[in-house]
């Protein structure tokens, strides 16, 4: 017997699935602006060196954190602003990545996406860099829905001194996962008519 979940799940793709075949948008179309909302969840492996004056010690740590993103794109450049809540604070917005990135189509419907940026959270700024794997699932014209999956390093370092130690951070890699709605608008390719 299939479970309540599964039965969501099929509902959901089947729903999809039926969605797409009405889309809108002719092959050849060139997406010149988009507006994204997406919701975001991210596994981190950080790596941190405690200093003392007599040893030095690494130590890493996993942590999780989900969180929302905004992003604008013209002409495939995008510029993204993303606000995190990392489980292990439980003190609200802990977080915000700065991306600047590029879509390179590999499909009509799937394209990767590198960028660079930078980090502040409650540590400190630091530098970050990565690449995002988004699937268009074109509803209707001007909109769609789509799932991503990136991988991102972030440099951060921690100056805490205080005479006796000195904790500094070499940086975490992240993998996230999530779901996006996106508003649109494209070109539409030349017609030649030959007559």
């Amino acid at each position: 017997m299939i479970s309540l979940q599964r039965k969501i799940c099929l509902i959901v793709i089947s729903g999809f699935s039926v969605l797409a075949l009405f889309a809108e948008v002719p092959n050849g179309a060139k997406e010149t602006f988009h507006l994204k909302i997406e919701q975001e969840n991210r596994f981190c492996l950080s790596s941190y060196q405690k200093i003392t004056p007599t040893n030095s010690a690494t130590s890493l740590e996993i942590n999780r954190s989900n969180g929302v993103l905004l992003e604008i794109a013209v002409k495939q450049f995008t510029l993204g602003a993303t606000f995190l809540d990392e489980a292990r604070t439980n003190s609200g917005l802990s977080k915000l990545d700065l991306d600047l990135g590029y879509e390179h189509y590999l499909t009509k419907t799937l394209n990767l996406q590198p960028f660079v940026g930078c980090e502040m959270n409650e540590i400190g700024p630091g530098f970050t860099m990565g690449a995002k794997l988004n699937k268009n699932i074109e509803l209707f014209d001007y909109f769609s829905l789509g799932l991503f999956a990136g991988l991102r390093y972030s440099t951060i370092e921690i100056n805490n001194d205080s005479y006796s130690n000195r904790d500094i951070s070499h940086g975490y890699l992240g993998g996230s996962i999530g779901v996006y709605g996106m508003i649109y608008n494209y070109r539409r390719p030349k017609i030649r008519r030959n007559w």
